[in-house]
């Protein structure tokens, strides 16, 4: 009998706005078993703070109406450990920041850019009965 390999878990922040956008992304990273997803509005005074504090590996957002290039500017100095990775609909594109910028365009690609490599891991449903 062969055991499971355990990968360590990442700790994710999921900046949230209410969009139809985050609220699939968040479904999606729901169920992915090597990451540990943690949730912040958008709109808190406190947003960094309330990031440094769960010193995630990622920080993804959703670009439409909720940043600027100061914002992310901000983000990357404020969490140099951590890649920013903005979802994009309108272009249909994920750009990652983590001491270069990358662009992708699936939902695989964004785990990639959140795990760094490939190999990702994702939960079943719901087991058959």
């Amino acid at each position: 009998m062969q055991s499971a390999v355990h990968m360590p878990t990442k700790r994710v922040v999921l900046v949230t706005n209410r969009s139809i956008l985050v609220a699939g992304i968040q479904r999606l990273l729901e169920d992915v078993d090597t990451l540990e997803l943690a949730l912040v509005p958008h709109d808190v005074p406190d947003l960094q703070d309330r990031i440094q504090a769960l010193d995630p590996r990622a920080i993804v957002l959703d670009a439409q109406g909720l940043l600027d290039e100061a914002v992310i500017t901000q983000m990357l100095e404020r969490h140099p450990l951590a890649r920013v990775v903005v979802l994009g609909v309108n272009r249909n594109d994920i750009e990652v920041y983590h001491m270069q910028r990358v662009l992708q365009t699936d939902l695989a690609g964004l785990l990639e850019a959140i795990h760094g490599g490939k190999g990702v891991g994702k939960r079943s449903k719901r087991p058959k009965a």
